[in-house]
């Protein structure tokens, strides 16, 4: 195993980490999503930036609570609601 497979190993690692995370946190406010006949799921991670996709009667709604929820488990991230 050379220097450039341990680097990608341990970015590999992070982004997994960090989409637990953000799935973990997406699942904690499904219920309250849901109630409001909406949907929102991850779409893709690149880097820092995440993409979350919305739907039902939630895309038309200000998405902070789930801006919110995601960056209290993974501060610091970029979130793009699609």
């Amino acid at each position: 195993m050379n220097e450039n497979s341990i680097t990608v190993e341990v970015i590999n690692r992070k982004m997994n980490k960090m989409e637990n995370e953000i799935t973990a946190a997406l699942e904690a406010i499904k219920s309250y999503i849901e109630a409001h006949d909406g949907y929102a799921e991850l779409g893709e991670v690149n880097g820092n930036r995440v993409i979350i996709y919305c739907g039902g009667r939630c895309a038309d709604c200000e998405p902070k609570c789930i801006e919110d929820a995601i960056k209290d488990k993974v501060p610091g991230i970029e979130i793009i609601f699609r």
